[in-house]
């Protein structure tokens, strides 16, 4: 065992995130892709904390066409939500999808990047 483990099992850590993360969310704290397990609560230190967790597929939604495999981002240059989308330009990668689906609004499963 190494003497500098902090964690033995990080899949789910605590953050401080925005304000109005909320459970569900896919959040990104620079390099950073997690879903929030818990939403933000205020803190005594008056930083807001979530529990992110670090594996797993989780369910997002887009209006995007998606392949099995595709990139997928938080939509309109978020730090924090649900939107997702194809288009990189701007956006936070979140993870992979592991299932295809057509160019109408609807889930989309996500393995997140980490």
């Amino acid at each position: 065992m190494a003497l500098n483990e902090v964690y033995a099992n990080g899949e789910s850590l605590n953050y401080v995130v925005p304000a109005a993360t909320v459970s569900g969310d896919f959040v990104v704290l620079g390099g950073i892709v997690g879903v929030a397990e818990t939403s933000a609560e205020l803190s005594a230190d008056t930083n807001y904390y979530a529990t992110l967790r670090h594996i797993g597929v989780f369910i997002g939604t887009t209006a995007d066409a998606v392949a099995v495999g595709d990139a997928i981002y938080l939509a309109s240059e978020a730090t924090r939500g649900t939107a997702l989308t194809t288009t990189s330009t701007d956006n936070e990668l979140v993870g992979y999808a592991i299932e295809a689906k057509g160019a109408v609004a609807g889930n989309v499963k996500v393995r997140i990047n980490n």
